[in-house]
């Protein structure tokens, strides 16, 4: 069987835009998934949307400068779908951040392998935390479908950058600390009373060495809050990953 220049063109298109979604999505652009691995990913997935795509495509230019325009293109539309729900781990890291400086994990800091830069344990610990609730609510079939979705509202070669898409990536980006005040609210308050609680204590008992009790409690409170602030997260998390789902539909529907 021959394979047409069309046809070899398409596919390495709809191969670039999943890999390039695969590349920025959260939990697939993990630095320990190999690229190979999310390269035949993607490849596997354009196989299978290969036939609907290529029904309800025109024949494309095989100019060199059209093609890497095409290329562009396909790479910006893949990014921009998994950079959407990127922002709302960068706003549970951000909480994550607010704890443990609370907490005074601040200096305990490691190597965060999705955002390649150092984060402290908790928002390692609530990223973590974020990738787990991420699957069960099974947030990578959404992006599956998102992508496959972005093919009718984005055909290949078809493909514009208004403005009011710009303003709400604008906005997404913005919502990133209100995503991280809204999960760090439960343990950021139990900490603010655990500090006035202590200044309380150190005026009515000025012999006592607040700030020897005062450490172990403050990491006590924050895994207590975290605990106990779980099923909060839960909610949270699932409403929160409802409304960028809904973005992403409005943003691929605007381009």
């Amino acid at each position: 069987m021959e394979f047409t220049q069309h046809q070899i063109l398409l596919f390495f298109l709809i191969l670039v835009r999943m890999t390039a979604m695969f590349m920025s999505a959260p939990v697939f652009s993990l630095a320990g998934l190999p690229v190979l691995y999310k390269v035949g990913l993607g490849g596997l997935l354009a196989l299978l949307i290969y036939p609907l795509v290529d029904a309800t495509t025109p024949e494309l230019p095989l100019d060199w400068l059209l093609v890497l325009v095409l290329i562009f293109k396909e790479i910006v539309t893949g990014v921009i779908i998994g950079f959407a729900i990127g922002l709302l781990f960068a706003g549970i890291q951000l909480a994550g951040e607010y704890i443990g400086l609370d907490m005074g994990f601040a200096m305990a800091q490691e190597v965060d392998p999705t955002f390649r830069q150092p984060i402290s344990v908790i928002a390692r610990l609530e990223n973590n935390l974020a990738m787990l609730l991420f699957l069960l609510l099974e947030g990578h079939h959404y992006l599956i479908e998102a992508v496959v979705y972005s093919y009718r509202s984005i055909p290949v070669g078809g493909w514009n950058l208004p403005e009011p898409v710009l303003q709400r990536l604008l906005r997404l980006s913005a919502d990133v600390f209100i995503v991280g005040l809204k999960i760090a609210a439960p343990a950021v308050v139990a900490l603010f009373l655990t500090s006035v609680a202590m200044g309380i204590i150190a005026r009515a008992v000025p012999q006592m060495n607040i700030f020897f009790v005062g450490i172990p409690l403050r990491v006590f409170v924050g895994f207590i809050s975290i605990i106990f602030g779980m099923p909060l997260f839960v909610y949270v998390f699932g409403k929160l990953l409802n409304v960028f789902e809904q973005n992403i539909s409005l943003i691929l529907r605007a381009i």
